[in-house]
């Protein structure tokens, strides 16, 4: 048995220096604007998917990766003899797991181990970073997968969206409720919980929201031990830098990730997005 190698999706919103670092191999979802296809954080940078967002007024739709795709991953890895764990975002989000699992009856190599994280964006991100460090200090595969399945277990993320907008136009509530939330300034504060986006709360103002979401975070978490995080951004870095602080002051994290959301996760809630995901060190 060779060494273990980590396979993900675009959606862990992952940092390009940690990907390289622990060589993780990254499979691209497609984002769709107007007759345009994109390679979710190949060919359009955070920058301009949020301009053509707003310029444009369009909602984005969302692809998977083809099961020929992660066939060519695969089989790449296994000429080398080495162990596959393939990590992605939630299978009631996508179908991007399913293609994962479909490649791997295709491909003609049993060392192979897809797994639904349940979750999505950081929240995914910091099961994979915790899979590929294991992997890269040269832990076996039945040790990463105990740790993965560790992490989808104590893990979870919360997020705010800026406006029911987006929501309302991809079908998950109706146009009234948008209308009068807008109206209200009522910020959503959403999570995931057993693989679906849910909604936690509805606060009226950003700043309540934020200092809501951080009670959320203190209530799932024990001030005595240590936690990695990652905090996420679409369109709101200065929000994003009130969240900080005020999470940083309730729970214990070392060296707490800040990175960009990608294209997918915004095409379904809106660039006006902050959150955090939290998992145990």
């Amino acid at each position: 048995m060779g060494r273990v190698r980590i396979v993900t999706d675009s959606t862990a919103d992952l940092p390009r220096e940690l990907v390289d670092k622990y060589g993780i191999i990254v499979v691209p979802l497609k984002v769709n604007i107007g007759h345009d296809v994109y390679r979710d954080g190949v060919d359009l940078t955070h920058t301009e998917f949020i301009d053509r967002m707003i310029r444009e007024d369009v909602l984005p739709t969302t692809s998977q990766p083809s099961p020929g795709e992660f066939v060519a991953v695969y089989e790449r890895l296994a000429a080398k003899g080495e162990s596959i764990i393939s990590i992605h975002l939630s299978g009631k989000l996508s179908g991007t797991v399913q293609s994962a699992k479909t490649a791997k009856t295709i491909t003609d190599y049993r060392d192979i181990y897809v797994i639904d994280s349940k979750t999505a964006s950081m929240g995914l991100g910091l099961i994979v970073l915790a899979a590929a460090k294991e992997a890269y200090e040269g832990r076996s595969v039945r040790d990463v997968l105990s740790t993965v399945n560790d992490k989808i277990e104590k893990s979870f993320v919360v997020f705010l969206v800026d406006t029911l907008e987006y929501l309302e136009k991809g079908g998950r509530i109706g146009k009234a409720g948008n209308v009068l939330g807008t109206l209200l300034k009522i910020k959503p504060i959403l999570t995931i919980e057993d693989g679906q986006v849910v909604p936690l709360e509805k606060v009226r103002g950003e700043i309540k929201a934020i200092e809501q979401m951080t009670r959320c975070i203190s209530e799932r978490t024990d001030n005595t031990r240590w936690y990695n995080c990652a905090f996420v951004y679409g369109n709101r870095y200065k929000s994003l830098n009130r969240l900080r602080e005020k999470v940083l002051d309730v729970i214990k994290c070392e060296d707490p990730l800040t990175t960009e959301i990608g294209a997918v996760i915004m095409s379904h809630v809106g660039p006006e997005l902050i959150g955090v995901a939290i998992c145990p060190d």
